[in-house]
């Protein structure tokens, strides 16, 4: 006959209550006493002796391990990486950037601290990511199993959170690009409460739109909606303008890079390429030295280029300026993807441009260069 013995420990002060059910009753002990002579008084019976005992043992194992409900510590091995490498962890809680760095000494390394959020998603990174690993990060022991050249595969255990984000990436991996899409709004759907919900809805708000981001939004618990990305996404459902060809163009008014306040609608009888764009961003970069050529061609016949660029780094976006030459009006909030002019226009993906017309009206989005120069030969003609 086999007997399960569930335990737990509650602490009152100095006191440990021990319950195990197959005593039937409760035992305390106090924390400062003689444990022998505590557990004399405990195990009563030759019968029940080595089955309380286990449970005592395993109690001061849960003991141990979670002492502190309210922290974490994130146990790591890091295969292959050499002492002394410095690993760095990375991530935000309730809008807070934290940054901290442990050093690999045996291919062992630790992290300990405490979120004010429940789940926050946090990265670990050599310092030039050559080796990174974003995961959920929880108040919890947490052990983290890497190897160099593979930490992108490390496993995780200790994380709930993570537990889950494993589960739905498996079904996304042998999912097709529009099966995932599927899978992942079906995810949030049923997972109203879910964390991971919220950053996926963050994530593709602008992509999805803002009719299916409302839906998702709409069926979110209070808990989920007042989060980070909850709050994140509700700015997006009151900001964004669902902006489309044949629209009259929505005013955006933000700081340039000479620091003076300026406004889309400063820009009077001409006609304009509202270009999206960041300094970070590698096909935006390749395309702007054409794109000077454009507006060396054209800006003395009435066009004219508004560049809103999607920044946290503002000496990276100035100095971004000054090496490609971007001599036309530039501006940025500093709030990176959630800039809020990309807010208000819905934007997914970088570059992404829209041709206004000098009536102000929308009248073609993302268009090559050769687009550009084609439409401005017509538009500028007379």
């Amino acid at each position: 006959m086999t007997l399960l013995c569930l335990t737990k420990l509650l602490f009152f002060k100095s006191t440990v209550v021990l319950k195990c059910p197959a005593f039937g009753n409760t035992q305390t002990v106090s924390c400062n006493a003689d444990i022998e002579l505590q557990l004399q008084n405990i195990l009563q019976t030759d019968f029940m002796k080595k089955l309380s005992f286990f449970c005592f043992l395993v109690s001061l194992a849960t003991l141990s391990l979670g002492q502190n409900s309210n922290s974490y510590v994130i146990d790591g091995t890091a295969n292959g990486l050499v002492d002394k490498t410095v690993l760095y962890l990375e991530f935000s809680d309730e809008n807070k950037k934290v940054t901290d760095s442990a050093m690999i000494q045996n291919q062992k390394f630790l992290f300990k601290g405490q979120i004010a959020s429940r789940s926050v998603n946090a990265l670990i990174r050599t310092s030039n990511f050559d080796n990174y690993k974003f995961f959920w990060l929880e108040n919890s022991n947490i052990i983290f199993e890497g190897e160099k050249g593979k930490f992108r595969e490390a496993r995780i255990k200790g994380s709930a959170t993570q537990i889950e984000q494993d589960k739905l990436y498996e079904k996304l991996k042998k999912a097709s690009e529009k099966e995932q899409i599927k899978i992942e709004q079906e995810f949030v759907l049923e997972n109203p409460n879910s964390i991971i919900s919220g950053h996926i809805l963050n994530v593709y708000s602008s992509t999805w739109g803002k009719q299916t981001t409302q839906k998702l939004y709409d069926n979110f618990t209070s808990d989920l909606k007042n989060t980070s990305y909850g709050q994140s996404i509700s700015k997006f459902l009151s900001l964004n303008k669902d902006v489309k060809i044949g629209d009259k163009y929505v005013d955006i008014k933000q700081i340039d890079n000479k620091g003076k306040e300026v406004s889309l609608s400063d820009i009077r009888g001409k006609v304009i390429l509202l270009e999206f764009w960041g300094s970070w961003c590698g096909p935006c970069r390749k395309t702007n030295p054409e794109l000077v050529k454009i507006y060396s061609e054209f800006k003395d016949s009435g066009f004219e280029i508004f560049g809103v660029a999607a920044e946290t780094d503002k000496s990276a976006w100035l100095q971004a300026i000054a090496k490609d030459n971007l001599t036309w009006t530039n501006v940025t909030d500093l709030k990176g993807d959630k800039n809020e002019a990309s807010l208000i226009y819905g934007i997914s993906g970088y570059p992404t441009n829209f041709l206004i017309d000098k009536s102000g009206v929308i009248i073609a989005k993302d268009l090559t260069i050769k687009e550009i120069r084609k439409r401005l030969l017509v538009l500028l003609a007379k």
